[in-house]
């Protein structure tokens, strides 16, 4: 941490701040009884652990974000926290991070997980997701989550690295895309499963195709880098 500028250090304790008050604030909220809470911890864990990279050493895509869209719709944007705090600290544990950067990431994805359970209050607070009153709400709160997640990593870069949200990718058509594909599969899968259970694995089974849809930024990299010392080779002949 001590490359950091002062203005990267003040920023990132800044968020871990914040989401140390919002963790602090959810608390009493959340539904310690109920074990569904902890097993969507236990597997937004695992599937935290298997994120992949993305088109550039800095971005990375994960089926965690179905876990976290799911259980924001079963337990709001406490259980949200909640989840997305257990699985980054098992995370943290398995890749032995720089305890700045995950918690970084931590108090990132905590702070996006509140803005998005704002917007749904703000927009509609008393409709059920599953209406047609409730479904813009809940839309807009995923929006919210992503775009607030990537505005936030993009800023650390620009202040760390002295990147441009364009140079870093951040907010990039295909990343933004992906991850709002994955964490609305996880509402739309909580949604049936509180009327319909069965009805839900249709949305559960493609997980695994997807994980692998999200390996093609990375492949694609590499095929852009293995091109890379042929294109030169060329150009010198």
């Amino acid at each position: 941490m001590k490359n950091l500028s002062n203005a990267a250090k003040i920023y990132i304790f800044g968020i871990l701040l914040v989401g140390l008050a919002l963790t602090a604030s959810m608390l009493p909220r959340l539904p310690w009884a109920n074990p569904g809470l902890y097993l969507l911890a236990v597997l937004g864990a695992i599937a935290q652990t298997l994120k992949v990279e993305g088109p550039n050493d800095r971005t990375n895509y994960s089926i965690a974000w179905f876990v976290y869209g799911f259980a924001f719709v079963e337990y709001g944007a406490a259980g949200a926290m909640f989840v997305i705090i257990v699985a980054h600290l098992v995370e943290w544990a398995w890749h032995k991070y720089p305890w700045y950067i995950q918690c970084f990431n931590i108090g990132a994805h905590v702070l996006s997980a509140g803005l998005a359970g704002l917007v749904y209050a703000l927009v509609d607070e008393a409709a059920a997701p599953l209406h047609a009153d409730g479904a813009p709400a809940l839309i807009l709160g995923m929006l919210a989550f992503i775009l607030a997640n990537h505005f936030l990593v993009g800023v650390v870069v620009w202040l760390a690295r002295g990147q441009s949200f364009a140079e870093s990718g951040v907010f990039a058509f295909l990343s933004l895309f992906l991850d709002f594909t994955v964490v609305s599969m996880g509402a739309v899968t909580a949604l049936l499963w509180k009327y319909y259970p069965l009805a839900s694995l249709l949305n559960i089974l493609p997980l695994y195709l997807l994980y692998n849809a999200l390996r093609v930024p990375r492949l694609r990299r590499q095929i852009e880098e293995m091109r890379a010392p042929v294109k030169a080779g060329a150009a010198g002949d």
